[in-house]
């Protein structure tokens, strides 16, 4: 009878428990929201994903992807390499894209980025250099009324 008692204790105590992190779950406004694998989330949510390398902890911290950004799944869909869809003017895919991206390659479709040339002094425009010697007599004119204050 002792046994049972402790065990039916224990089974309390584990639900009272879990009562009170839903209710702070709930007061700190990070209810969860169930979803499938065809459920369409935005970009910015599917970084954080595990499949992507992202971590949600239990304590609502979010850790994105190492590894893809959102940038580089709104270059995949662009490319046609990932299924995403327009939901309200924000690109969208689902657990089940993401799954065929990455077991197709997802790596193998990235386009090595654009080199810019270092623009050179020389071809600074007119503009530019006015705007650079008026923030230089600014950043002086700064400096000298601050140094008097001090004298």
């Amino acid at each position: 009878m002792e046994v049972e008692f402790e065990l039916g204790m224990q089974n309390i105590g584990r639900l009272l428990h879990a009562a009170k992190d839903a209710a702070q779950v709930e007061a700190d406004g990070k209810v969860a929201r169930p979803f499938g694998e065809d459920t369409p989330l935005k970009l910015s949510d599917a970084i954080y994903l595990p499949i992507l390398g992202g971590e949600v902890r239990r304590n609502g911290e979010r850790i994105a992807s190492p590894t893809f950004s959102k940038r580089s799944l709104e270059g995949a869909i662009k490319s046609g390499h990932l299924d995403g869809r327009m939901i309200r003017r924000k690109l969208t895919v689902t657990i089940l894209a993401l799954k065929a991206w990455l077991e197709g390659g997802a790596q193998g479709n990235a386009k090595p980025a654009a080199v810019k040339p270092a623009r050179s002094a020389v071809a600074r425009s007119n503009r530019e250099r006015e705007r650079g010697l008026a923030a230089d007599a600014f950043a002086r004119s700064l400096l000298a009324s601050i140094d008097t204050k001090t004298k």
